[in-house]
C-alpha cells in the first residue's frame, strides 16, 4: 500500500484532501473576516484598539510582576525593537509601566498597572463569554473535539521542518 509523506493510506489521504478542497481556508478568511468587528469592541481602549499583538502582551505581562524589555520580546517571540513598538501604545494608554531597573540602568523594566490588570482580566472575560456565545449551540464533546482538531492545526504549522512529517504510529 502506497503512503502520502506522513504516513497515511495515500488513497484515503487524498480522498480526505478532495473532499475538503478549499473549505479550510474559506473558514479561515471568514473567521477573519468576523473577527475583525468582534476585535473593535473587545479591545478598544479610550477610544483606540489594540492590536492583537498588544493583547498578547497584555496577557504575557500578566504572568509576572516586572519583565525586562528583552524578556517579553523573547516571550512574544519577536525581536526587541518590535516589542518596544508594540509596548508603547500601551504606556501612554496607561496599561502598562516602564522604566530603568534600577538593578541595572542597561535594560528597561515593564510591568502593567492596575488599569492594564483590569483591561486584560475584562478582554479574556469578553472572549470566553463570546466562546460560550458561538460554540454554545454545538454539543459539549463536539466543543472539546473542536479545541482538539484546532490545537492540532496550529501544531501542524508549528512544526520544525518546512517538509512532511512522518506520522507517528
Amino acid at each position: 500500500m502506497r503512503e502520502d509523506p506522513w504516513g497515511w493510506p495515500l488513497d484515503e489521504s487524498d480522498a480526505a484532501f478532495d473532499l475538503i478542497g478549499d473549505r479550510v481556508i474559506e473558514a479561515i478568511r471568514q473567521l477573519r473576516r468576523l473577527s475583525q468587528p468582534l476585535q473593535r469592541s473587545l479591545y478598544a481602549v479610550d477610544g483606540r484598539e489594540l492590536t492583537p499583538a498588544q493583547v498578547e502582551a497584555l496577557e504575557v505581562l500578566d504572568g509576572q510582576r516586572r519583565w525586562r524589555m528583552h524578556e517579553i520580546a523573547s516571550k512574544l517571540g519577536v525581536d526587541q525593537s518590535t516589542a518596544t513598538r508594540t509596548i508603547s501604545p500601551l504606556v501612554e494608554l496607561e496599561l502598562v509601566s516602564r522604566a530603568p531597573d534600577p538593578v541595572d540602568a542597561r535594560y528597561v523594566l515593564v510591568g502593567l498597572t492596575r488599569r492594564g490588570r483590569r483591561r486584560r482580566a475584562a478582554i479574556s472575560a469578553a472572549r470566553r463569554a463570546l466562546m460560550r456565545d458561538v460554540l454554545g449551540e454545538m454539543a459539549p464533546e463536539r466543543r472539546v473535539a473542536f479545541a482538539e482538531m484546532l490545537e492540532e492545526y496550529v501544531q501542524a504549522h508549528a512544526a520544525p521542518s518546512a517538509g512532511a512529517k512522518q506520522k507517528e504510529r
